[in-house]
């Protein structure tokens, strides 16, 4: 029984802070898409030495 109101909070719980935090979180996504991006292109960039 307990496992079950436990299971039923953390989805509302979930549910709940993905309403409220929707932007914030489509925000962070995207600025960890852009580093994650700049971050590949430092990585595999041609840079001559010397």
């Amino acid at each position: 029984m307990y496992e079950t109101i436990g299971k039923m909070a953390v989805r509302f719980a979930y549910a709940y802070l993905c309403r409220r935090y929707k932007r914030e979180i489509r925000i962070g996504a995207g600025v960890a898409a852009v580093t994650i991006a700049i971050g590949a292109f430092l990585a595999t960039r041609n840079v001559r030495e010397g």
